[in-house]
């Protein structure tokens, strides 16, 4: 049996408008200065708190925070404008591999469970995924904690699985698990850092990625 694991923002899906506008209003909402595009964009995989803690500082109100953006997600997410959008290609990418024989898809993501649910059955997606690790159920990114539940809740060897992302938090997780990486270069790091923090290959496009996926399993 074969387990491949995928990020979810910046990998299967475009999150740039509701991650950039949760950020402009619930920073408002506290009176805290907004953090720019840029620094937001690149902490994109760590758990909410951690990125919160990095972007307001430890002394911000990081629960109260948090309880904000929960209340604000479903909002935001209910309008055209700031729902995730999966990347071109990559929905026909996950049924094709969740109809391949011997293989079996997961997903370990910055989310917590109550905020990635709802948006994997607005995409129909629910039915891909044999396991789902988020960040209520371990340790904030790089931590591989994700990665090995996702093993033991498929029975999954480390030789046999690998591990799909667009960070250099993602790679670095990897590792750590002893996974095999595969980057993509449409999200929120680019190729060279992917690849300096141990991606085994960095697909351009969806086909590449076919092909890294290919290659890695050796089929």
């Amino acid at each position: 049996m074969k387990l491949i694991i995928f990020d979810f923002d910046g990998t299967l899906v475009d999150s740039r408008s509701l991650i950039l506008e949760s950020h402009r209003i619930v920073f408002a909402d506290f009176r805290l200065p907004a953090p720019s595009p840029a620094r937001s964009l690149a902490l994109v995989g760590k758990s909410l708190d951690v990125i919160l803690t990095e972007l307001a500082g430890p002394a911000a109100p990081i629960l109260e925070m948090v309880r904000a953006y929960d209340l604000l997600l479903p909002q935001l997410r209910a309008d055209p404008v700031f729902a995730e959008r999966p990347f071109d290609g990559v929905s026909d990418l996950l049924h094709e591999l969740s109809h391949t024989a011997d293989t079996v898809l997961g997903l370990a993501t910055g989310h917590r469970s109550d905020t990635v649910s709802p948006a994997l059955h607005a995409l129909r997606w629910n039915e891909f995924f044999r396991t789902v690790q988020a960040a209520d159920m371990a340790p904030s990114k790089p931590h591989p904690a994700m990665l090995l539940q996702a093993l033991a809740a498929t029975g999954v060897e480390a030789k046999d699985a690998i591990f799909i992302g667009d960070t250099t938090f993602d790679m670095h997780m990897a590792e750590a698990a002893q996974l095999r990486s595969i980057g993509v270069s449409w999200g929120y790091h680019q190729a060279e850092p992917l690849l300096a923090a141990g991606a085994g290959c960095v697909a351009q496009s969806v086909d590449e990625l076919r092909t890294c996926i290919r290659l890695a399993l050796g089929d």
